[in-house]
């Protein structure tokens, strides 16, 4: 997490979440080798940037699983004394983003988690990767997280049009839209460069 995060709670919610996840598989009785489990949405922008809220947790895994979605929410308290729910988001599937071929293998663990005390592994997505898979969907929240990323300096425009037009080599269909999303998000970023040079 960045060291400057305001949101610890946050954190402390998501390490209760994968506490039920390890307990959930153990009670299943697997004894296999830890399964890596991939975060990428609101969860991995608080992880790199800090920066805001989220209520759910999307990620795919190393296995397959029969996620117990529902047993996973997790209730908290936000810092400024509201209350709030985490949730495991069932229906977030990586194959409908746009994701670099790589991601998986370029993802970093999230070290302070308790990844040695579970069967889970918790990994992040890098702020490349991640700004990748949030250009296809491009929500308001999403052009926001991507230009958040880049405003604190993980990747330039030209890195993340070279690495999305890598990951839309692997894509069939129309991906005309998809590419004028990737040129506004550059020439925005690149003003941003411009002005900081």
């Amino acid at each position: 997490m960045h060291p400057s995060s305001p949101h610890p709670e946050l954190t402390a919610a998501l390490s209760v979440m994968l506490d039920k996840l390890d307990s959930w598989l153990k009670a299943g009785g697997y004894q296999g080798p830890q399964i890596e489990m991939y975060l990428a949405g609101g969860m991995a922008v608080h992880f790199h940037c800090g920066s805001r809220y989220t209520d759910d947790v999307d990620a795919s895994f190393s296995a397959r699983l029969l996620v117990p979605a529902r047993e996973l929410t997790v209730d908290y308290v936000r810092s400024d004394g509201s209350p709030s729910s985490l949730y495991f988001d069932a229906n977030y599937n990586d194959s409908f983003a746009l994701m670099h071929p790589d991601y998986r293998e370029n993802a970093v663990d999230w070290t302070d988690i308790g990844n040695d005390r579970r069967t889970i592994r918790l990994k992040v997505l890098t702020p490349i990767d991640l700004a990748v898979s949030k250009i296809s969907r491009y929500s308001s929240q999403d052009r926001d997280d991507i230009l958040r990323l880049a405003a604190s300096q993980f990747f330039s425009s030209s890195a993340l049009r070279t690495h999305a037009e890598e990951a839309l080599d692997y894509y069939v269909g129309n991906l005309h839209t998809v590419r004028l999303t990737l040129d506004q998000l550059c020439s925005e970023i690149e003003k941003r460069e411009s002005r900081t040079d």
